[in-house]
């Protein structure tokens, strides 16, 4: 299927990959930012709380996650991380077919992040120091594939499993203020810099 954002990476014509990998390491600075923005519009389906930090009785450190998603219909809240691999391994995990794909993260954060989405009653969560309940877990993801969304739920027991891709989608549908302001700001900077480059006089 092709969508705006897998077009924007499509590696055809792209030899060894190198525009992609450019690419990706510049999408990676704010692709986190994408998701708040999303999340701070009243059309998401969810708002965010903040980063959570989730620790057990048994922890000796607590493993803080990338969002808190509270769902704007039924006020449950879910812990959320978010892997957006798009270029890494010749573009083997950006998008989500297969929950095996989720293997390859092993940190404790991420074990964390899994658990919780079967036993979010284990975890006391807090966000800047204030204790939140959690009702269970959401993955975010750089693109998904309907099939894998159903399966992935199911095996991992997570609430929701969104995409980057759609979230974007759904800002520009919705001619968010504050991402078209980002993005332009992203552009102006990212032209500084090019423009700098070949000048003989720098901008100012």
């Amino acid at each position: 299927m092709s969508t705006m954002l897998r077009e924007i990476f499509d590696p055809l014509g792209d030899i060894e990959n190198q525009r992609s990998k450019y690419l990706s390491r510049l999408f990676g600075i704010f692709s986190e930012k994408i998701v708040a923005h999303w999340a701070n519009d009243e059309r998401a389906p969810y708002e965010n709380l903040g980063r959570p930090t989730l620790k057990t009785s048994e922890d000796t450190r607590g493993h803080t996650l990338d969002f808190t998603f509270r769902c704007r219909s039924s006020g449950r809240s879910y812990a959320a991380e978010m892997k957006c691999e798009i270029e890494y391994q010749n573009f083997k995990y950006f998008v989500l077919e297969r929950t095996q794909q989720l293997d390859h993260h092993r940190k404790p954060a991420f074990v964390a992040f899994l658990r919780s989405a079967r036993y979010p009653d284990k975890y006391a969560v807090r966000i800047k120091g204030n204790e939140v309940k959690i009702d269970g877990a959401i993955l975010v993801w750089g693109a998904v594939s309907s099939t894998a969304k159903t399966e992935v739920m199911s095996d991992k027991g997570f609430h929701d499993v969104l995409s980057i891709e759609e979230i974007c989608q759904d800002l520009v549908e919705w001619r968010n203020p504050e991402y078209l302001e980002m993005v332009e700001q992203y552009r102006a900077w990212s032209n500084r810099l090019f423009d700098g480059l070949i000048s003989a006089n720098p901008p100012k």
